[in-house]
């Protein structure tokens, strides 16, 4: 489980953090919540999300609950991957 202090001892070691949210990788089904909130909320090297991305409203989700602090991959949910997002519309939101 990852907690702020984990965090805070794992970030000593590293420069910047990618952190998977196992138990949606791979669905696109929804990003973990509580999850996102608490990587946004500790902000103190980059982080970047990962797992359930599968639409824009997630991105959306992700970008307030993550106070616009996180970075995100997506996989399964690109059109490149046979998913149903663009790859050029996610990378337009991405830029915004």
């Amino acid at each position: 489980m990852i907690t702020e202090d984990l965090l805070e001892q794992l970030a000593g070691y590293c420069d910047e953090f990618l952190v998977h949210a196992v138990d949606v990788e791979g669905k696109a089904s929804g990003i973990e919540e509580e999850l996102v909130r608490l990587l946004g909320s500790w902000g103190k090297i980059p982080v970047t999300y990962a797992g359930g991305v599968g639409n824009f409203d997630d991105l959306t989700k992700l970008r307030k609950l993550g106070k616009n602090r996180l970075n995100v991959t997506i996989g399964s949910a690109l059109d490149l991957f046979g998913g149903t997002m663009s790859y050029e519309k996610v990378k337009e939101f991405c830029r915004e």
